[in-house]
C-alpha cells in the first residue's frame, strides 16, 4: 500500500477540456475532479508492480502450456560502438534483434518475384528489463565497473535453439572478438529451469528505487525500464469468465487470484478487462470500507476508539495513512 500517494487532477477531465478547448477548472466542482494515485515509485508501489508482472507471466505460462525449459533465460551486453545509441533508446536494440529472429533463414518459404526471401510469421511473448551494472559482480572479480546498461530477458517458448539466439545476438550487438564488457562482456542464453528464474528478472524491476549514484540522473530513470511483447499477459474471453466468477466468489477474492496458494493482487489491466467502471466503483465502496477498519484494528490494537477513528477517516478521506498514531 503506497504510503506516499499524490493528488492529481482526474485526466479523464484534462482530456475533456482538450477536446472542449476550455479550461480544465471548469470541471473543478465535480466530486473526482481530484483523484489520489499511487506514487510508482516507493518500495510498496514496485514490489507490486513486480508481482503483477509476474502474475502475467504466471498466467501466459498457464495459458500457452508451457515448461521451463521451453523458455530462455538471457543476458544480453553491448559492445561501445553501440552502447551510445542503446543507452538513448533502449528499445532499439531489441527491436533489431527480433527483426533479425524473425528473419532468420530457417523461416524462409519462398522467394518474390525479385528473388527476396519470404519469411513465414513469427510471434512469441518476451520480457525485456534493463540494468545498469552497480560494480558489485565487477569487484568480485577484482575488475574496475563502468556501471554499463545491459539487459535480462526472458523468451517464451521461441522459435529458435538457444545457440541460435545467442550467436544473433552476438553478431550483432557484440561481434565474434575479445569479451567487450569489461572482461565479461557476452551474451548469456539458457534454457530456464524453473518459474524463479522468472521471479529473478522480475526483481530488477525494482532497481527503478534503488539508489543509483553510480549513474546520471537520466540514466538512473531508465533502471528497471520494461520492454514488453504487445498483450503480454492478455486475458481471454473464456479467462475473463474464470476470473470474474472467482472474484465475486467471496470478499477475500476480489481483485485477488492465488499462484502455488499464495494470494496476489491482480493487474490493473486485468481489472479494467474483467469489469466495468460502475461494477469496480460500487464494488469497492461496499467492500473497502471494513477492510480498512480490519487494518487499523490488526495495525494498532492497544490503540482507544477515537485514534482508530481517526486514522481510518484520515484513510478514506485523504487515501493514505500514518505510520505513526495520532497524539492526543
Amino acid at each position: 500500500m503506497c504510503q506516499r500517494s499524490l493528488t492529481i487532477i482526474n485526466p479523464h477531465y484534462k482530456k475533456l477540456a482538450e477536446q472542449g478547448h476550455c479550461s480544465v477548472r471548469r470541471f473543478s466542482l465535480q466530486p473526482d475532479y481530484k483523484i489520489t494515485v499511487p506514487c510508482g515509485h516507493c518500495d510498496e508501489c514496485l514490489k507490486k508492480r513486480q508481482q503483477q508482472w509476474y502474475s502475467r507471466a504466471d498466467h501466459l505460462f498457464k495459458r500457452m502450456k508451457l515448461k521451463p525449459e521451453q523458455c530462455l533465460f538471457c543476458t544480453f551486453t553491448l559492445k561501445p560502438s553501440e552502447y551510445e545509441e542503446a543507452k538513448e533508446k533502449p528499445y532499439l536494440p531489441i527491436r533489431r534483434f527480433l527483426d533479425r529472429v524473425r528473419k532468420h533463414p530457417r523461416f524462409i518459404i519462398g522467394k518474390n518475384r525479385r528473388g527476396k526471401p519470404i519469411y513465414r510469421k513469427v510471434k512469441f511473448p518476451y520480457f525485456f528489463c534493463v540494468e545498469f551494472a552497480d560494480g558489485s559482480r565487477a569487484a568480485e572479480r577484482g575488475l574496475p565497473s563502468e556501471h554499463r546498461m545491459h539487459y535480462h530477458a526472458i523468451l517464451f517458448n521461441p522459435p529458435l535453439y538457444w545457440w541460435q539466439i545467442r550467436d544473433l545476438w552476438q553478431g550483432e550487438f557484440l561481434g565474434h572478438g575479445p569479451d567487450w564488457y569489461t572482461g565479461m562482456g557476452k551474451a548469456v542464453v539458457e534454457p530456464l529451469e524453473s518459474m524463479a528464474g522468472v521471479r529473478y528478472v522480475m526483481k530488477y524491476v525494482t532497481k527503478d528505487r534503488k539508489e543509483c549514484q553510480y549513474v546520471s540522473d537520466i540514466d538512473a530513470r531508465k533502471n528497471g525500464k520494461i520492454i514488453v511483447s504487445h498483450g503480454f499477459g492478455r486475458l481471454s474471453k473464456e479467462d475473463i469468465k474464470i476470473m470474474r466468477r472467482q472474484m465475486l466468489r467471496n470478499d477475500e477474492s476480489w481483485f485477488c487470484h492465488y499462484i502455488n496458494n499464495y494470494r496476489y493482487s491482480i493487474p490493473r489491466y486485468w481489472k479494467q478487462a474483467c469489469f466495468t467502471k460502475e461494477e469496480i466503483k460500487t464494488r469497492n465502496e461496499v467492500l473497502i470500507p471494513p477492510l480498512i477498519w480490519r487494518m487499523v484494528c490488526n495495525r494498532w490494537p492497544r490503540l482507544s476508539l477515537r485514534k482508530k477513528c481517526l486514522i481510518y477517516s484520515n484513510f478514506v478521506i485523504n487515501g493514505s495513512y500514518v505510520l505513526e498514531p495520532p497524539k492526543e
